[in-house]
């Protein structure tokens, strides 16, 4: 049958229809269960009742922006206490692309300047700007001409680095790299740096301290500071943020995806408050800030101060604990990084990577890809240590072959 999906060409048209589903579990309509580890916008997992009493009542109710919306006051009001006051305004987008192109849009008046640094293999979204300024070529190629302004810096990459440096003795010396750039390939005219805290492609996790001194050294230039928690945020690495983990204070905060467990909803947060009509004007509009998304938002939150973000610790210390495991046991296994519920596994060779998702895929299990040697899992909050300890079974077994 043909299918009408856009995308179907690039992503495969979908063959399994799932008729239930209850945390990281899916049934297909054969009574079959799926595992799902690849789940980075419905995060509280299937089934969640509480989730969908919330969203239900909402949608039963006034669901327009206009006048005082309860849930969108609610909602600024968790943002505020979960930040500790570190935030004076908040803005909501209905995406995280969206969410990001306001963040640079807003650096960009508030500092006079024109550019923004970003780095390579980042992602910060799929509309024009924010996929400009993303560091995947995927995202860009055969789409020009891109937004020009953008300067990409080298991310510490440390068990790959194009610099050639041992974490042990560098310095930091991807940090001193970005004056070099700078110097070179920008009209010095930089308003903000964007960064994650842990890249979202491949979970690649900077050394210790490096957020820290990438701040201060931005600040010291006179730039603003721009933490994209958009994948990191709403208690993926066992922290409501990362940003708070890490003792930094950023000028803005985006957040997105976790935030409205799947419902468009994004939410920029500003360090100032920001008092220019213009800007203020040229921000409005979306529909983050309907009803239903605020509701599905601080739906997330009560789920994450009942005990989740607890559970989000626990398991996501089990999954690292048995990967790593696995890492010391096979050598056919390079590296694997770990940030919570967010771990990628990398292979010495693609012929393992391929052998052990084939294995993953027979057992209904999904997985994410990166490259052509590494495999990324990232489940639902809710998933259980059995369904943690299956996966790792079935990548060991495959292994074992």
């Amino acid at each position: 049958m043909h299918s009408h999906d856009l995308l179907a060409p690039i992503q495969g048209a979908a063959e399994t229809q799932f008729v239930s589903g209850k945390g990281a579990a899916l049934i297909d309509e054969k009574g079959t269960e799926y595992l799902d580890f690849n789940e980075i916008c419905l995060v509280l997992g299937q089934g969640n009742e509480n989730f969908a009493r919330k969203v239900s009542q909402a949608l039963m109710g006034v669901t327009c922006s206009k006048g005082k919306n309860p849930a969108k006051e609610r909602l600024h009001q968790k943002l505020l206490e979960s930040t500790h006051g570190d935030f004076a305004a908040i803005h909501f987008t209905s995406s995280g692309s969206e969410t990001a192109e306001w963040a640079v849009k807003l650096a960009q008046k508030l500092t006079g300047r024109s550019e923004v640094l970003s780095f390579w293999n980042s992602i910060h979204g799929r509309t024009h700007l924010s996929a400009s300024m993303s560091g995947l070529s995927k995202r860009k190629t055969h789409y020009g001409p891109l937004c020009p302004g953008t300067v990409f810096g080298v991310y510490p990459d440390c068990a790959h680095c194009p610099l050639h440096c041992s974490p042990e003795n560098c310095g930091f010396e991807c940090l001193s790299f970005l004056d070099k750039k700078i110097a070179m390939e920008s009209a010095q005219d930089i308003a903000a740096v964007i960064v994650e805290p842990y890249q979202g492609a491949g979970v690649i996790c900077p050394p210790p301290g490096y957020l820290k001194a990438l701040e201060e050294w931005a600040h010291a230039r006179g730039m603003l500071f721009i933490m994209d928690e958009v994948q990191s945020g709403m208690g993926r690495t066992g922290s409501l943020y990362v940003y708070q983990k890490e003792g930094l204070k950023p000028d803005m905060l985006l957040l997105g995806k976790g935030l409205g467990n799947g419902l468009h909803i994004g939410a920029l947060l500003t360090r100032e408050p920001v008092e220019d009509k213009n800007l203020l004007y040229a921000l409005s509009g979306g529909s983050g800030d309907d009803a239903v998304a605020c509701a599905a938002a601080c739906a997330v939150f009560e789920e994450l101060e009942g005990g989740l973000l607890e559970h989000i610790q626990e398991a996501g210390a089990y999954l690292e604990t048995e990967l790593r495991t696995l890492a010391a046991r096979f050598s056919q296994v390079y590296q694997v990084r770990c940030q919570g519920l967010a771990c990628a596994v990398e292979f010495r060779e693609e012929e393992t990577c391929t052998k052990v998702k084939k294995a993953l895929q027979e057992a209904h299990i999904f997985v994410a890809p990166y490259e052509k040697n590494a495999l990324m899992l990232k489940p639902p909050y809710s998933v259980t240590k059995e369904q943690i300890g299956k996966v790792v079974a079935t990548i060991t077994a495959a292994l074992d072959k």
